[in-house]
């Protein structure tokens, strides 16, 4: 296992520039691409601190781990591009919120980073992560409940859990990463997500030196 340290932090930046700009010029819609990225090994072992597949991959070679093979004739990278910039934010978001990407999507989409560029790119990265902090309200799990319009009835009804428990951890009333797994993962299976995207943080290691 390789720890994250800068230089693979830097080189996850450019890996994922490269698979966002790439995947958007192949006319992926931004929900595929969002999910495919979300549950990709690379995002997988970073997601769990380990550098290895950064380390020893070209950025070529995760995209076509990701994406099918396809004829590159004709994509040429903007390193400078607000692709760039996205994948920037996202990495620093990742590492400082310590949350899973697939909450990061959830929170905010890659259709609107992408749009936020002109208004944010020339300014302290400190405003895009005020900026995010406030879209998080409550919690995770209202986000995503949110973003795929499920009510508290529906899910306490799919889960068999008292609708109190699901209004509790919705809001942030009780702690979600408190109650038992079993539960919790089925609450994730409900929603199709990674049941560590509704933890409050996934407690990453980063190597200092």
């Amino acid at each position: 296992m390789i720890y994250l340290s800068d230089d693979y932090i830097a080189k996850y930046c450019d890996t994922l520039s490269y698979i966002i700009e790439r995947s958007v010029y192949e006319q992926y819609s931004f929900n595929h691409i969002e999910r495919s990225i979300a549950y990709s090994m690379m995002i997988n072992e970073l997601e769990k601190s380990d550098a290895s597949i950064i380390a020893f991959s070209s950025s070529e070679d995760i995209y076509h781990q990701i994406f099918p093979l396809k004829d590159n004739d004709g994509f040429i990278q903007d390193i400078y591009s607000n692709y760039s910039w996205a994948s920037y934010i996202y990495m620093h978001l990742f590492l400082d919120l310590e949350i899973t990407f697939e909450s990061l999507f959830f929170i905010v989409p890659l259709e609107e980073i992408l749009s936020l560029y002109h208004l944010y790119h020339e300014m302290d990265y400190s405003q895009t992560l005020s900026y995010v902090k406030d879209k998080m309200e409550r919690s995770t799990l209202n986000i995503i409940m949110k973003r795929k319009k499920i009510s508290s009835n529906n899910l306490s009804s799919l889960t068999n859990t008292s609708i109190s428990t699901i209004k509790a951890l919705r809001y942030s009333y009780r702690d979600i990463d408190k109650i038992e797994a079993r539960k919790l993962l089925l609450i994730a299976n409900c929603l199709n997500v990674k049941m560590e995207s509704l933890l409050p943080s996934i407690h990453l290691i980063k190597q200092e030196f």
